[in-house]
């Protein structure tokens, strides 16, 4: 009876006894499964792209808390219109869309007089200077002569647009207060001095003239064309 009792129940008591223990190191995958931890980074926007300045924080999957994902290139986490595969916005300096890129409208300008005629959309760097060849500024009405565009004094006699006014060999000066080259009012009567234009639309402040760049959403009409662009 000892050797029957030897040979049957211990054999399956040992295997019992192995069940458990391996059972409970496993988890059956129902009721305890297996803990799966990965790397969170904070949404603080909510845009669902984590923040790429901090580092991450492991988490099993049940347990992250609310506002973390497991994306971390946003580029900035304050702002829920930025963020990788955003619209790029043109002209506001930001980078929407994380690549790394501003989009930006300049004028090129080929006699390097600082006054650019044909339009041209490029992408930047952020904090890129824009490249030699273009101008932030439009105005020019001769591209291919640097002693023609909107800042310089019309010359009676040459049959020519000196000062892109529209007007060829007529001069008439006008006061400019804010000393931007921008004139405003009235001509003044002859001998007085001052611009051969009366562009400026604000001529106490030498940041606002035309052809100079607008920036979006300041609510200023900074290149006088009407609009504030906000």
């Amino acid at each position: 009876m000892k050797k029957r009792f030897l040979k049957t129940f211990l054999p399956v008591m040992l295997l019992v006894s192995a069940v458990f223990i391996i059972g409970s190191g496993c988890g059956d995958g129902i009721s305890n499964p297996p803990q799966d931890f990965q790397d969170y980074w904070p949404d603080i926007d909510q845009d669902s792209y984590g923040d790429a300045s901090v580092s991450p924080t492991t988490y099993a999957s049940s347990d992250a808390p609310a506002n973390y994902v497991m994306d971390n290139t946003d580029c900035n986490d304050n702002d829920a219109t930025i963020y990788p595969g955003a619209t790029e916005i043109l002209d506001n300096g930001v980078d929407e869309d994380c690549n790394g890129y501003i989009s930006i409208t300049l004028f090129v300008d080929a006699d390097g007089d600082g006054f650019g005629k044909a339009i041209e959309v490029l992408e930047l760097l952020v904090d890129e200077s824009i490249p030699s060849g273009y101008s932030y500024y439009a105005g020019d009405c001769n591209d291919d002569d640097a002693a023609i565009n909107p800042l310089v004094d019309e010359i009676v006699g040459n049959g020519i647009d000196d000062n892109c006014d529209g007007d060829i060999d007529i001069v008439e000066y006008y006061t400019d207060a804010d000393g931007d080259g921008y004139g405003a009012g009235s001509a003044l009567p002859p001998p007085a001095a001052g611009v051969n234009n009366n562009l400026d639309c604000d001529d106490t402040n030498a940041n606002i003239h035309p052809y100079t760049r607008e920036f979006l959403n300041d609510g200023i009409d900074s290149n006088c064309d009407g609009e504030d662009n906000t």
